[in-house]
């Protein structure tokens, strides 16, 4: 389950994750600037998932029909890119006429300096969308496949087109925000076509298919499945970005690199790791094969939570010095404090999303997808009750205590689920 070449596989995406935010932190610092980008970022990254939507049960369906023919599965790969690149299209005109509506929904009562620029930055990121749907299907089948190298070495091509649209800035004196979202958009563009090319060479041969039968099907289980399962990650930015921007400019973007610090100590630790285990369980799912579920599932409580915890503690003793160096000391230790503070109030919420991690995935490939829903739904109305009690005493902090209190829950609830799918595959 933990493989130390797949550690090392990512290390270089890591490498540019560090120096994309390092850099961010150095050009722009906490300002009206930086809180637009981050905004953007997660506004956008809101609109990838409901763009995803569609095509999110691809890897179970084509283990699935994989299993019956290696004919089918490869039609109905042909097929779900045909369908991922038209919704593609159809998605980014909805979003880009629906952008001012968008905006309110996600940030309200933002000030106008900050709206101009996150309006600018919305529409670049949204010129590189209609491509994301062809690098979904993309991804889950090189890890249908057990290629997890390939995706990982696509997912740094667009985060190093934004990190060299940084330096450039540098060198040039010219800082203008909105030029990282095109480089991003220009990068998911370039992904689509080399992962689409190295599939039609290496994997799969592109062919136009008509329309198949089982696509419906697909298409329904997905979105009912993904919108059960994505439906509190949908609508958590809506939260965040909304009480984010009730405190001072500045605010936005010490908690969001916070969380970034933390998304990049977990995508080191346990990004392979998951992969491994999300796919591991599709596979002994569609095998009914309970004994290897329980197995790696408990090497990936077990391994990666020692891991993760001694990662997130190197993490928050190293982060104060290294911002120091990287943004010549652009921050104050004020500012230091409250981004190292806020790293700690969070990582209680990332552990129990670990833990959770097992569950979920059997939940997921057993197509529990109304039991998914009603578990995130609770969860996003714990949290809404909880934020407004906590901010009168906890100020920014009340986010992270309603996130873990929420969080808490919905493991329970998804232990309870998987006891029963367990207990019915057992009976069958």
């Amino acid at each position: 389950m933990f493989k130390i070449k797949y550690n090392f596989l990512v290390a270089l995406q890591i490498f540019f994750n560090i120096l994309n935010i390092s850099l961010l932190m150095r050009v722009f610092g906490a300002s009206a600037y930086s809180d637009s980008y981050l905004l953007a970022l997660s506004i956008f990254g809101v609109l990838v998932l409901i763009l995803l939507m569609p095509i999110a049960q691809f890897m179970q369906f084509y283990n699935e029909l994989k299993v019956q023919s290696l004919k089918k599965s490869h039609d109905f790969y042909n097929c779900a890119l045909l369908f991922s690149f038209s919704i593609g299209i159809v998605f980014c005109l909805l979003f880009y006429f629906g952008l001012n509506y968008i905006i309110q929904i996600f940030a309200n009562d933002i000030d106008m300096q900050r709206l101009i620029i996150l309006k600018k930055m919305l529409i670049a990121f949204i010129c590189g969308l209609a491509f994301y749907p062809i690098n979904g299907i993309n991804e889950r089948l090189f890890n249908a496949e057990m290629r997890f190298t390939i995706p990982y070495i696509l997912q740094i091509v667009p985060t190093s087109f934004v990190v060299l649209t940084q330096i450039l800035m540098l060198l040039l004196h010219k800082y203008d925000i909105v030029f990282l979202a095109y480089a991003q958009a220009v990068g998911n563009i370039l992904v689509a076509l080399l992962g689409s090319c190295y599939i039609a060479k290496y994997m799969i041969p592109f062919r136009f298919v008509k329309w198949q039968s089982y696509m419906n099907k697909f298409i329904q289980n997905s979105t009912i499945m993904q919108f059960g399962h994505s439906f509190y990650s949908i609508t958590l930015p809506l939260f965040f970005n909304n009480f984010l921007i009730s405190f001072p400019a500045g605010y936005v973007s010490y908690f969001y690199y916070a969380k970034k610090i933390l998304d990049i100590t977990n995508l080191f630790t346990l990004g392979p790791s998951r992969n491994i285990l999300g796919s591991s369980i599709s596979k002994y799912m569609a095998q009914n094969n309970i004994e290897q579920i329980r197995i790696i599932s408990k090497k990936f409580l077990i391994g990666g939570g020692i891991v993760f915890v001694i990662a997130m503690i190197f993490a928050f003793y190293l982060q104060k010095p290294i911002i120091q160096l990287i943004t010549s000391n652009k921050f104050t230790a004020d500012d230091l404090t409250l981004i190292a503070c806020l790293f700690l109030s969070l990582c209680p919420w990332y552990l129990v999303i670990f833990c959770e991690a097992p569950y979920v995935s059997i939940n997921t490939q057993a197509k529990k997808a109304k039991s998914i829903l009603i578990i995130n739904t609770s969860f996003l109305f714990i949290f809404a009750i909880l934020l407004p009690i906590f901010k009168p005493y906890a100020h920014i902090y009340a986010i992270s205590i309603s996130l873990f209190i929420a969080q808490c829950f919905n493991l329970i609830f998804h232990r309870k689920v998987t006891r029963k799918v367990i207990k019915s595959i057992l009976k069958a």
